[in-house]
């Protein structure tokens, strides 16, 4: 697994596939980019799939990261520059993900072909819900325990066994701070009027049973984007990578033409 050395810390991006067509992927709160690899083992050849690590996630190095959405946005243009990747390439996001996305997307839109964000509102509907995980998180720490709870959460259905818990022990060992602070910004952080300025074709991607983002909100956002789409995946909760792959995988291969 390939590291880049941006901001004096190692950074984790890993290169699947050999094709001419580059897909930036960003995860969300949680196991981090592994959580992308049941999407990206079944991309064609003609598809190469980066998967970042976020400070402080798999094996990136935290150095002074807080969780902030725009620090990880800035950091995702350094990558990007410390890879030689100047031109527009699709970008897909996964909530806290979609909204380092959105982000990035409003502010460097020459970089940015495409945009799919899955399990992302733009705002935080319930931000007193964070908070009170937040606190749960700061009060009471973070560990597999915590890390199975978050996860489970957002699930409709249990996911096998092994790959559950792979996917646990991996958010487990991020730490009880970073999290914390990822939730916090995520609450706070509102980009809806950033929206308004991003004007490659968007597709928002939704499980119908996700507690997290509904419908309505998702609406909202679909109507502040200049080209955007709304696709649903029936009796999928907060995580499509995790309990649909196979679906969210042929939707992105549609919508970005791969």
């Amino acid at each position: 697994m390939p590291l880049v050395t941006v901001d004096n810390r190692s950074v984790s991006l890993d290169v699947r596939g050999s094709g001419s067509t580059t897909v930036l992927f960003i995860h969300g709160v949680g196991p981090g980019g592994a959580a992308w690899d049941l999407v990206t083992q079944g991309l064609a050849d003609t598809c190469r799939a980066f998967v970042l690590d976020l400070p402080g996630f798999g094996k990136s190095e935290r150095g002074n990261a807080a969780g902030s959405v725009d620090d990880a946005a800035t950091l995702v243009h350094r990558v990007l520059h410390a890879q030689g990747l100047t031109e527009a390439l699709p970008i897909v996001g996964h909530a806290y993900g979609g909204l380092v996305a959105l982000n990035f997307a409003a502010r460097f839109p020459s970089h940015v072909s495409h945009l799919a964000l899955v399990s992302t509102a733009g705002f935080d509907r319930d931000p007193r819900a964070s908070v009170e995980r937040l606190n749960g998180i700061e009060n009471g720490g973070w560990d597999a325990d915590g890390a199975d709870a978050w996860l489970r959460a957002g699930l409709v259905e249990d996911l096998a066994e092994a790959h559950f818990a792979a996917m646990r022990d991996a958010a487990a060992a991020v730490d009880a701070d970073l999290i914390a602070g990822c939730l916090a910004s995520s609450a706070r952080r509102v980009l809806l009027e950033e929206a308004t300025d991003i004007t490659a074709p968007t597709l928002l991607v939704r499980g119908s049973d996700d507690p997290f983002v509904g419908d309505s909100v998702l609406q909202i956002l679909a109507a502040r984007l200049a080209a955007a789409e709304v696709f649903t995946l029936p009796d999928v909760g907060h995580w499509p990578s995790l309990e649909a792959p196979d679906e969210l995988r042929a939707e992105l291969v549609r919508f970005l033409g791969l």
